[in-house]
């Protein structure tokens, strides 16, 4: 049975992240303080090409983002949360590293971010998470 949409952001929204206070499930619309660092997956997209004889296709394929708002830039001491965000930026690798998503070996970019979530903009980590399968 191929992986689905659904499954691929339950096993990513399943991730254990050393720090993360709260998961959502899908976008926010608001952020409170008690919620940081908060976690969601967003922008799901994929593509699958048909298995044929003589022909390529397979597994699917399916990526989405993975956001981590971790302190209001408005609020914050940019020494400090460029480090807040540095180890966070760790401890999602390391979650990573250690899933498993999908029925091949999943691969990831990751990167420091501002994210804006409810007008309020934040220190952040994004990662863009592909799955096969």
């Amino acid at each position: 049975m191929s992986m689905t949409y659904a499954s691929f952001i339950d096993a990513i929204e399943a991730l254990s992240v050393t720090g993360i206070t709260r998961t959502f499930q899908g976008p926010p619309s608001s952020l409170n303080t008690t919620d940081l660092p908060a976690m969601w997956v967003q922008q799901p997209d994929g593509e699958e090409e048909p298995l044929s004889f003589g022909a390529a296709g397979g597994w699917i394929t399916l990526r989405a983002d993975v956001l981590v708002a971790i302190e209001p830039v408005a609020q914050s001491i940019q020494e400090a949360n460029f480090a807040n965000q540095v180890t966070m930026l760790d401890n999602l690798a390391s979650a990573l590293r250690g899933a498993d998503i999908g029925k091949a070996q999943h691969t990831w970019s990751i990167r420091g971010v501002t994210i804006t979530v409810g007008g309020t903009t934040y220190w952040g980590a994004a990662a863009r998470v592909t799955g096969r399968g």
